[in-house]
């Protein structure tokens, strides 16, 4: 009988999907904690899958093309460290981007428990986000306080760096990238609005989960990245107007949502990190404020040495020792101590692989975007705009808080079912 019961976990994948359970749950807490997990999964749906290899990977998958896409831009990132003069830095990268192969390669055609349960998996992700949101106000909150001739005092600045604020930007964000964290908080956003649209669920339950993604969705303007609030006003306005086309009964409210995201524009232009981006745009600071910018001069770096490295790029290893070259070449030197990566994704590709790998990279997109449009998959088409316009600002790919996040939810946003699958119909 024990045997028995124990086929039957195996069969169902049991395993992998308790291991993909608690990375659900550390990603966004404490994503360093994802590589044991992570060989922990792969091991699990080795184990469940040890007989039937031949038999997942003959499959005649709708998603074949989105896995070899992802196998041939990791396999051209370990050419490059061929390359490469930094042999330890190449190999040393290319562990760190170990889940663009494994994620891919489990969730292509995972097990019956993951398939079936992937909102589960995502609603846990969304808990676990609003766990890590909470404690980051709860630090600053605690930060802020002092004991001041035998009374609580608050003060949310330092006493000896007043432009800081606990509850903004980095400081707020104490053990991760306010960036990565703004991309964690609006995926989990969509997750609890979708979950609000489930009328499988109970009434409390649906309100709860409109609740969370309220919650989640204010925490972006303290968060303060600026890639996260473009990609917010991107995202929140597709999903709006794909509500307001297919849900009558949601016109109203979504609507109603517009306007006041409209008439709070003044309270967000407050932030000081939104009233920067904005001054970036008018013809009085602008030029300024983009001479001033470090992305600028290190895109623009960056673009130098892709000019002189265009087919294969430096390799995967000199990426940093190429952009710090650059940089005492024009006398950055505070971008030389530092030493920036390029603080864009799609610039990082040319950097590392060229032209090559930078077309594997754009398969990768390609076959992402057909798969969303052609199954009106809402998430994943919601997931690409996101994760695009953080490319644009971040090399997001260089952390495992990045490349975690994007080989995971590239995959596991193609098993979703119930709600979350409409786009806007033509």
């Amino acid at each position: 009988m024990f045997k028995e019961e124990k086929r039957l976990q195996y069969s169902r994948g049991d395993f992998s999907y308790l291991a993909a359970v608690l990375i659900m749950v550390v990603l966004p807490i404490h994503y360093k904690y994802v590589p044991p997990l992570m060989i922990l999964l792969c091991l699990t749906w080795i184990s469940e899958n040890y007989f039937k290899f031949g038999e997942i990977f003959r499959h005649d998958s709708k998603y074949r093309n989105l896995l070899i896409s992802f196998m041939l831009f990791f396999i051209w990132q370990v050419i490059s460290v061929l390359y490469s003069s930094d042999f330890h830095m190449g190999w040393s990268n290319i562990f760190g981007r170990l889940s663009l192969l494994i994620f891919p390669l489990i969730l292509f055609n995972p097990g019956a428990r993951i398939k079936s349960n992937t909102w589960n998996l995502l609603r846990v992700f969304a808990i676990s986000t609003l766990v890590y949101v909470i404690s980051c106000f709860a630090y600053a909150l605690y930060c802020s306080l002092y004991f001041i001739n035998g009374g609580l005092s608050f003060n949310p600045h330092p006493t000896d760096a007043y432009w800081i604020n606990y509850f903004f930007g980095p400081d707020l964000a104490y053990s991760i990238h306010p960036s990565y964290l703004a991309m964690y908080v609006l995926i989990s956003v969509f997750i609890s609005l979708e979950s609000w649209y489930d009328k499988s669920m109970k009434k409390q339950f649906r309100i709860w989960w409109l609740i969370i993604g309220c919650l989640l969705f204010i925490s972006i303007y303290f968060i303060s990245s600026r890639a996260g609030i473009l990609a917010a006003i991107a995202t929140i306005s597709f999903y709006a107007i794909n509500k307001i086309i297919n849900r009558k009964k949601s016109r109203i409210i979504w609507m109603s949502m517009i306007i006041i995201l409209v008439l709070s524009l003044p309270l967000i232009r407050n932030n000081d990190r939104v009233n920067l981006l904005l001054k970036s745009f008018s013809k009085e600071h602008g030029y300024e404020l983009r001479r001033q910018d470090e992305r600028l001069i290190v895109w623009k770096s960056a673009m130098e040495i892709i000019k002189n490295h265009p087919i294969f790029g430096v390799g995967i290893g000199d990426v940093r020792t190429e952009l710090v070259k650059e940089y005492i070449r024009i006398g950055e030197d505070k971008l030389e101590k530092e030493r920036l990566n390029a603080h864009n994704q799609f610039l990082e590709v040319l950097l590392e692989e060229g032209l090559v790998g930078f077309s594997f990279f754009l398969l990768v997109f390609g076959s992402l975007i057909f798969i969303a449009i052609n199954e009106r998959n809402l998430m994943l088409g919601l997931f690409i705009i996101m994760i695009i316009i953080f490319f644009m600002f971040e090399t997001v790919l260089y952390r495992l808080a990045g490349v975690s996040f994007f080989s995971l939810f590239s995959f596991l946003l193609l098993h979703i079912n119930g709600p979350g699958l409409e786009l806007v119909q033509k």
